[in-house]
């Protein structure tokens, strides 16, 4: 920490190579700077580092590779394991060189979208496409011809898509020359949004290139200009007046539902999802459609005060078209976005769900506190055990994170960090005592990273917590965002890796559960391993004067939890449509370019999810009740009392969280016997 706070205020002499590229040269040299000297793990800047970035470089500039050929790569061939010397010399006109030859590909791009507006579009089947396996990754096409034809393909395939999406499709002979106008007009819109970035295509390039040097060191490190920056702390705001959206756009250029706020209306009702599609925006009357439309223009919209009802028009990523409707609120992350319930049957257990380790910097307040609180109400009922559900926690702030742990453990190391010179820093919980003590089972699954994982490592070491659910995601190194300095932006840098107290990490392998639940996306799950540059699992002798219990043996419960799951439904249905989805997306598949060729691959892939409505039946295990002081709160808040109903209806038809109510009903029965 001390060596990033020095290093903050030294000063980088500009380079006198090339004046023009000042600003560049200072922004590359305080970046590299800051990875070689405070990196947790840091990486000789040579040819293996130059060979990296060029090619990453085109896979982030081009990731769908239609804006560049393997022609197009090798013209720039030159640079490959040059990158190395003229950073560390101040030699930086390398960035005018490929942002030239970025602009002359998009605009080549804009020339092959403009002769296929003109052109005669075949939808016979003569020409095919063909989806690899999962082992396999697209490829560069050869030379600017054949990347023409992809082209062609992209939008005729884009064509036939719309086209089915339609909600009552009719003859497509009517309606393809309208349809084929609209998604001609979007790809446009792609490759002219690139062309007139809002801070200039140069500085696009500039920071994308950084933004890959950051990448080379571990995937969680990372560059971002002050604008983006700015938009990022926006996003996270402890108080605003918003819709609880935030937006971005996606690799086609549209856009997209990027996350939701902890808290907010969006969030609590799960209408609005990351990832669905963002067709158009209506409030007072003023209708904005997103085609073309810029992430300034959209927020601007939203932002006007004059707006405070909005009807958005989305895609899910189901091919659902409907409109969901948010008022602007006030969102203060100190605000409980937590609630408790009681699971009452055999026994009653109280259920906490956390979407994430949120905190509040102007109070201090955060995810901690709001769950001290329901513990507090939870033990006035006498409940007999506790259900702490991590599933799609990807972490957050680890000082909430450890501060929960402490509610369940009297005194002890929590685990470790280590830094890159090899400093032991040994986390404990600092306050004597305990809020809860009863039987403790955390729910997690293959989102449960970072923060979640450490504290799911933590409870189980001291033998405070079963762990039940699927493998979590590995992440187990810790970020800290530092700005350079004036204009040159913000690096989000690794600077420790965090260990459990017995001297393990869960650092790219995540954390196995003591009891497994099948999972419907098991061989095509992606954890930490899946990245490049991932920073390695390994051990460290500890230096803690703590007696480390003995781990218990769960086995009884994990019998009788795999003889229920044998038996049950929702774990046959999984099972099928596992099995189902990875023969679909590990057979080579060859798609004929026609309404028939499309649609019938579109059938497959849907004929796989037919039955998943067997995931989401309702039991009778356990019934699920409010507290009573919110039964008041609900008596007079309609929207808490939707918003309530929502959430009962989801834990009641969760299968996961019916296996994991049953598995503390029977570790309670063995603790009593």
């Amino acid at each position: 920490m001390h060596q990033i706070l020095r290093f903050i205020l030294l000063c980088v002499v500009a380079s006198t190579y090339a004046q023009t590229d000042t600003s560049f040269c200072q922004k590359s040299s305080l970046v590299l700077n800051m990875l070689e000297n405070n990196h947790y793990k840091p990486k000789t800047i040579d040819d293996n580092f130059s060979t990296y970035v060029f090619n990453k470089l085109f896979e982030r500039l081009d990731d769908k590779h239609m804006l560049y050929s393997e022609a197009d790569i090798e013209a720039l061939e030159d640079l490959k394991t040059k990158f190395d010397d003229y950073l560390m010399n101040e030699e930086c006109d390398f960035i005018k060189t490929l942002t030239a030859s970025y602009k002359s590909q998009l605009e080549f791009a804009q020339q092959s979208i403009e002769n296929l507006e003109k052109s005669k579009l075949d939808f016979s089947g003569k020409d095919s496409v063909s989806y690899g396996t999962l082992e396999d990754k697209a490829e560069f096409s050869n030379t600017r011809k054949t990347l023409q034809k992809r082209w062609s393909k992209k939008i005729r395939i884009d064509i036939i898509r719309e086209y089915l999406s339609l909600s009552k499709p009719s003859n497509f002979s009517k309606v393809k020359t309208q349809i084929k106008s609209k998604v001609i007009a979007e790809n446009k819109c792609f490759i002219l949004d690139k062309l007139q970035a809002v801070s200039g295509l140069e500085s696009f390039v500039e920071t994308t290139f950084l933004d890959v040097v950051c990448s080379y060191f571990d995937p969680h490190s990372s560059y971002f200009d002050p604008t983006d920056n700015t938009t990022f702390m926006n996003s996270i705001g402890t108080e605003t007046n918003s819709i609880g959206v935030w937006f971005s756009k996606n690799s086609d250029g549209k856009i997209v539902v990027s996350g939701l706020q902890t808290g907010s209306t969006a969030w609590k009702e799960k209408e609005i999802n990351a990832g669905d599609l963002v067709l158009s925006l209506e409030a007072n009357k003023n209708k904005l459609s997103t085609t073309c439309l810029s992430l300034e223009s959209l927020y601007d919209f939203i932002f006007d005060e004059a707006n405070k009802i909005f009807n958005i028009n989305i895609l899910t990523e189901k091919n659902i078209n409907k409109t969901v409707t948010l008022k602007k609120e006030n969102l203060k992350i100190e605000v409980n976005a937590v609630n408790s319930f009681i699971l009452k049957g055999e026994q009653n257990i109280g259920y906490i769900s956390l979407p994430s380790f949120y905190t509040n910097l102007d109070y201090g307040y955060g995810s901690a506190n709001d769950i001290a609180k329901e513990l507090f109400k939870l033990n006035a009922v006498n409940i007999d055990g506790l259900i702490l559900d991590l599933r799609g926690n990807g972490g957050g702030s680890m000082k909430q994170a450890i501060d929960l742990a402490g509610m369940f453990i009297d005194k002890g190391p929590l685990g470790i960090y280590r830094n890159h010179e090899n400093k032991k820093t040994i986390i404990k919980d600092l306050n004597r005592g305990t809020l809860f003590t009863k039987p403790l089972v955390i729910l997690i699954n293959n989102e449960s990273a970072s923060a979640s994982e450490f504290i799911t490592a933590a409870l189980r070491d001291h033998n405070r917590a079963i762990v039940v659910g699927s493998k979590t995601y590995g992440k187990g190194t810790i970020q800290q965002v530092v700005p350079l300095r004036r204009d040159a932006g913000y690096i989000k840098i690794t600077i420790e890796k965090m260990y459990g107290f017995k001297g393990d990490t869960h650092q790219g392998i995540g954390i196995q559960p003591d009891i497994e639940f099948p999972s419907l996306f098991v061989g095509l799950e992606s954890g930490e391993s899946a990245n490049e540059n991932f920073i390695k699992n390994d051990t460290i002798v500890k230096d803690i004067y703590f007696k480390i219990p003995t781990a218990k043996n769960y086995e009884n419960l994990r019998a009788k939890s795999l003889a229920r799951i044998k038996k049950s439904k929702a774990s046959k249905t999984i099972e099928k449509i596992n099995s189902d989805l990875l023969n679909y997306l590990n057979k080579e598949r060859k798609l004929a370019i026609s309404v028939k060729g499309i649609k019938e691959d579109s059938d497959k892939f849907d004929a796989i999810f037919e039955k998943s409505d067997d995931l989401e039946m309702k039991h009778e295990t356990f019934e699920v009740v409010n507290l009573e002081d919110f039964k008041e709160i609900l008596a007079y808040n309609k929207d808490k009392a939707k918003l309530n109903s929502y959430a009962i209806e989801s834990i009641q038809t969760d299968h996961e969280i019916e296996e994991t109510y049953r598995i503390i009903s029977d570790y309670i029965k063995q603790l009593s016997n």
